[in-house]
C-alpha cells in the first residue's frame, strides 16, 4: 500500500473530487489512515461509533449476528466504498453491524464528532456529507432487505 497523502487518496474518489475547496479541506483536517490486516475484526455490532470510513485499499465484509446461524455476511465492500454511517447519525450511538478486513485493507476515518460538528457549522458541507450518506443508507437497506428475502425463501424450499 503506498504512501499516499490523505488529501491525494481522498481526490482519488469522484465524491471528494468534487467539492469545493474548502469543503474538501475541512474533511480532510478530520481525517486518518487507518490499516487492517486480513481477517482483523475492524469493529462489532453495538459497538460505540467513532468513525466513518472510506476504503482506499483491500475490502472489507459487513456483518450481522442472527440468533441459530451466527454470523452472517450481508455485504462485501471494496474501494471507493464508505462503511461505518451510523458513526454520523447521533441518535444511532452504536454499530449496526460488524466489520472485518477480508484483505489487507486500508481507510481513511472521518472521526464521527468532528464531522457532524463540521456539518452543522458549515451547512453547505452538512449537505453534500447527508446527501451521500443517504444514498449509502439507502443501498444497504436494499442490500440487507435481499438477503433478508434470500434467507427466508431457502428457509421455505
Amino acid at each position: 500500500m503506498g504512501d499516499k497523502s490523505i488529501a491525494e487518496m481522498l481526490q482519488a474518489n469522484p465524491w471528494f473530487r468534487v467539492l469545493e475547496p474548502p469543503l474538501f479541506q475541512k474533511l480532510v483536517d478530520i481525517a486518518t489512515v487507518k490499516n487492517w490486516d486480513e481477517g482483523e475484526t475492524i469493529f462489532r455490532e453495538g459497538d460505540r461509533d467513532d468513525y466513518l470510513y472510506l476504503i482506499f485499499e483491500g475490502q472489507v465484509a459487513l456483518e450481522v449476528y442472527v440468533q441459530g446461524h451466527g454470523r452472517i455476511t450481508i455485504l462485501t465492500l471494496g474501494q471507493n466504498e464508505i462503511f461505518g454511517w451510523s458513526a454520523v447519525i447521533p441518535v444511532e450511538g452504536t454499530r449496526t453491524a460488524s466489520a472485518r478486513a477480508m484483505r489487507t485493507t486500508r481507510a481513511i476515518a472521518f472521526d464521527s464528532e468532528a464531522l457532524r460538528k463540521a456539518c452543522d457549522e458549515d451547512h453547505d458541507l452538512g449537505y453534500q456529507v447527508y446527501r451521500r450518506l443517504t444514498n449509502v443508507v439507502a443501498g444497504r437497506l436494499s442490500a440487507t432487505r435481499l438477503q433478508l428475502l434470500d434467507m427466508y425463501a431457502r428457509r421455505r424450499g
